[in-house]
């Protein structure tokens, strides 16, 4: 045999294939997608929020259900492919650590003792009052509540009742039989007391800023327009010497609470409408709060969570106050079939004014509201 023949006879070598890149398993592209998906939906939120009507569905979620889906993501990614999965753990992190803010959880509750209570300049008792007494309390029972809280102003909401409508109610005459020492300023569906001095007032509406054909118009057969247009009455105060401006809040509800169903047009109308009125209410109360060179104190139902970017913007200009609970909620007390998760009720102050104590408690079994109540300072 010849050395030709040899050679001949000896496969030639195969050149070496370059290494195939590794695919990654099922379960790692579905870790992935989960992780893609959640932060596009939180990104959503931060650009959307108080910008389109039909993303305030989204934020009738209870806000700490933010804080779920990336310590779930940061546990399914354990079993992901190893290359993969720190850069998972980091996504994770990054969206936690941007939806903590709007979660509404108070992680320093439990490393502090909060305020320390004791005299104050000015004690606020806020609360919505579900109807006044009108349709389900005993009156005498529900002003007695209203005397144990001792405060120097109340601020009060949903004064008024309802039928098909919400309606206009006269109880004037009680009030002044039960705080004989207070002024009252009625506006719309607010109620301020105040055994203080009130030496101005004013009802902020919205009625230069939603058009007569603007989904958030009154309804047309409505004779109570005030009740669509007016929902913060302000009154300033006289404290020691000071004047203190005191925003008694109650703004629309972002969708319907009663049985109207998704399923139908007039849900999404409502929502729509309602929109425009919030967007609307904020807009004023900010205005007022540029132009008033007062110390300021909000404080009432906002309907509006963490998650609203009304309250986003609320608490990045005032200090918003919080008591001394993890995750402090104020809705539903009673009558909704669902847990008490949503904080829609606030107390917010401005420069000059300092929180001496805060405390969210209960509306004595008379509303879907708690109560707040706030001991305030003058600087």
């Amino acid at each position: 045999m010849t050395t030709t023949d040899s050679a001949a006879e000896t496969p030639a070598e195969a050149a070496p294939e370059a290494p195939r890149r590794r695919r990654w398993c099922r379960w790692t592209r579905l870790v992935v997608a989960l992780t893609v998906l959640w932060s596009a939906v939180l990104l959503a939120h931060l650009v959307l929020s108080g910008r389109v009507w039909w993303w305030s569905l989204i934020e009738m979620v209870p806000p700490f259900a933010l804080l779920v889906p990336p310590a779930l993501l940061a546990v399914l990614a354990i079993w992901v492919a190893r290359g993969v999965r720190w850069r998972l753990w980091t996504v994770a992190a990054a969206a936690f650590v941007i939806a903590y803010p709007m979660a509404g959880v108070n992680v320093g509750s439990l490393f502090t003792d909060g305020p320390s209570g004791g005299d104050a300049d000015v004690t606020v008792f806020t609360w919505n009052t579900d109807y006044w007494h009108t349709r389900w309390d005993d009156p005498e029972a529900f002003y007695d509540y209203l005397l144990e809280q001792d405060a120097d102003v109340y601020l009060l909401t949903e004064y008024l009742t309802r039928t098909d409508r919400v309606e206009e109610i006269d109880d004037e005459a009680a009030l002044r039989e039960h705080f004989p020492d207070y002024e009252i300023v009625i506006a719309s569906e607010q109620v301020t007391l105040s055994r203080l001095p009130i030496v101005d007032w004013a009802a902020l509406d919205t009625e230069a800023l939603i058009g007569p054909d603007d989904p958030g118009a009154p309804p047309a057969d409505d004779p109570w327009r005030e009740y669509w247009t007016t929902k913060i009455l302000r009154t300033d105060i006289e404290i020691d010497g000071e004047i203190v401006s005191m925003y008694n809040m109650h703004l629309s509800v972002p969708v319907p609470t009663g049985e109207s169903s998704p399923l139908r047009p007039e849900f999404y109308d409502y929502v729509e409408a309602q929109f425009q009125r919030r967007s609307s209410q904020f807009t004023v109360l900010n205005e007022d709060l540029d132009a008033n060179p007062n110390p300021v104190f909000i404080g009432g139902d906002l309907n509006s969570t963490t998650l609203s970017s009304g309250v986003a913007e609320l608490r990045d200009r005032l200090e918003c106050s919080e008591p001394d609970e993890l995750m402090p909620t104020t809705w539903p007390e009673i009558r909704f079939p669902f847990p008490q998760w949503w904080r829609l009720d606030w107390a917010c102050t401005g420069p000059g004014l300092a929180v001496a104590d805060y405390r969210i408690h209960s509306g004595g079994g008379m509303s879907d509201h708690a109560a707040q109540s706030v001991a305030l300072d003058v600087l």
